[in-house]
């Protein structure tokens, strides 16, 4: 089966810390795609079935990558990890397959593309839109002069010192629910988009209605909703 690879994540928004953040790449099988309900499907693929091709893209991933670097971690239930000593990062190779949208089939745009991330253990597809993720934090930084981006990074840095237990994904979606208006970044106002950020923790520590309306970027999520 033909194989395709896409980044996501933080090195595509430029919200990465250079000392922490992962590298994500998509590991994606292209021969066929999944088609949102109610679409046609004008060409059925029948010659293989998808758990089985990709477990064995799995597979194949693991031992190339085995013959390549000393550090492989296969116990992820999405992905397998790798250290890059070169790079001295972490990569996540996280396996999917192709999700089209109704709109994507409309416009072409990638924004409406999707994929269906793959669960080995329990053998579930976990739909996801990374690249309206990917636009969206992009669109946000660039309105707020990088502000917005500033402000995750930080979160991401109290983080890394064990101040902060959240994923990067919920501690993205928590700056993208801040007004663009109170993000915006102009020379020496870093102390104000904190102040932003430290009020919306606050929001979202004592108000549960407001925590559970949080949503991700793509908008497809509520992270904080339990």
């Amino acid at each position: 089966f033909n194989r395709a690879y896409k980044t996501q994540g933080s090195v595509m928004t430029d919200t990465n810390i250079k000392v922490h953040s992962d590298f994500d790449l998509l590991a994606i099988i292209d021969r066929y795609q999944f088609l949102e309900p109610g679409l046609p499907i004008e060409n059925p693929y029948t010659e293989t079935l998808p758990d089985d091709d990709i477990k064995s893209f799995r597979s194949q991933s693991i031992k190339i990558l085995k013959n390549v670097y000393d550090e492989v971690d296969t116990s992820g239930a999405k992905s397998i990890s790798i250290f890059n000593k070169s790079l001295n990062r972490k990569v996540d190779v996280v396996f999917c397959f192709w999700y089209h949208s109704k709109k994507f089939i409309e416009t072409g745009n990638e924004y409406y593309k999707g994929i269906y991330l793959y669960e080995f253990p329990t053998k579930t597809k976990i739909k996801d839109y990374p690249f309206a993720h990917i636009n969206n934090v992009n669109h946000k930084g660039d309105t707020t002069n990088d502000g917005s981006r500033k402000g995750i990074r930080l979160l991401k840095n109290l983080k890394a010192d064990g101040e902060i237990k959240l994923s990067s994904f919920h501690l993205t979606s928590i700056v993208h629910s801040i007004e663009n208006t109170s993000l915006v970044y102009a020379y020496g106002n870093e102390l104000l988009i904190a102040k932003a950020i430290s009020e919306e923790l606050n929001l979202i520590l004592n108000e549960t209605n407001h925590r559970k309306q949080i949503t991700s970027p793509n908008g497809t999520e509520k992270p904080l909703e339990k």
